[in-house]
């Protein structure tokens, strides 16, 4: 699903539907958001790692500014792209 909130939302329906959650399906969400963990089934996601994702970011920005305060600093012209993959958080969802 693209969301946490998606993947609860149909949890709760084929819950509702079903009474459980059968081997048929495997429900996967997306953020990690608190969601997630407290689902009637806790849901499996993909989790950003924000905290990786801070930490590249003010990298950049720090070395944007260092470069700024040089005597003749050298304008950035290209994107800077950075990679940070995602971890896949294994609940009962998909056991």
């Amino acid at each position: 699903m693209s969301t946490d909130t998606h993947a609860n939302s149909i949890l709760n329906i084929i819950f509702r539907e079903y009474g459980s959650l059968s081997d048929e399906y495997r429900i996967i969400g997306f953020d990690d958001s608190p969601i997630a963990a407290q689902a009637i089934l806790p849901i499996s996601t993909v989790g950003q790692q924000i905290d990786k994702i801070a930490y590249e970011a003010m990298e950049l920005l720090v070395s944007l500014m260092d470069e700024r305060k040089k005597r003749r600093p050298k304008p950035q012209t290209e994107l800077i792209h950075k990679k940070i993959t995602p971890i896949l958080i294994r609940r009962e969802t998909t056991e």
